[in-house]
């Protein structure tokens, strides 16, 4: 998978982020992903109609003096993206796998 900027990002059919009184977890068909810190709230931006810029943007926006965010935020959505945790996806393809908070 490429890491074109301009793609727009989604949880793939067989994956959910569920929201649990631990933690979130981002579940796989073979694995489940405990995920820390902002992972569930950059997951949750993958909404299939943001790019890596627009997620960038949302928060950058929400936390506006973290120091090298888009550096982190990057990694975070490519080493989601080896993991097969998100997948690119043509606008208004996604689908809804989240549960509800």
């Amino acid at each position: 998978m490429t890491s074109d900027p301009k793609e727009r990002l989604a949880l793939p059919r067989h994956a959910a982020l569920k929201h649990r009184h631990h933690g979130s977890v981002l579940v796989l068909p073979e694995h489940a992903i405990r995920l820390a810190g902002s992972g569930a709230e950059i997951l949750a931006l993958c909404d299939g109609e943001r790019d890596r810029r627009a997620v960038h943007e949302a928060l950058a926006a929400r936390y506006p003096d973290t120091d090298e965010l888009a550096v982190e935020v990057d990694r975070f959505l490519t080493e989601m993206i080896e993991m097969g945790g998100l997948e690119a996806v043509s606008p208004g393809t996604a689908a809804a796998v989240s549960e509800p908070k």
